[in-house]
């Protein structure tokens, strides 16, 4: 059985940004666009999250409501 190292499993994950990084210097739009396309990815995550922490507090306000 082969063991998971974490040290080496990081340095895969650095060599790979590395290789991703140095391979769109090449081509500015490119990393522009995946920029771009990561903030909107970001932008609809955090409107998820602030959902769901309105129906969270929403769902606890009930509960209290319900137990007083």
């Amino acid at each position: 059985m082969v063991r998971h190292d974490p040290q080496l499993s990081a340095v895969d994950e650095l060599w790979s940004l590395h290789e991703q990084v140095t391979s769109d210097s090449a081509d500015p739009a490119t990393l522009t666009d995946r920029l771009d396309a990561q903030r909107e990815r970001f932008e609809r995550l955090n409107e998820y999250y602030n959902q769901v922490v309105v129906e969270i507090r929403a769902s606890l306000d009930r509960t209290e409501d319900v137990m007083s």
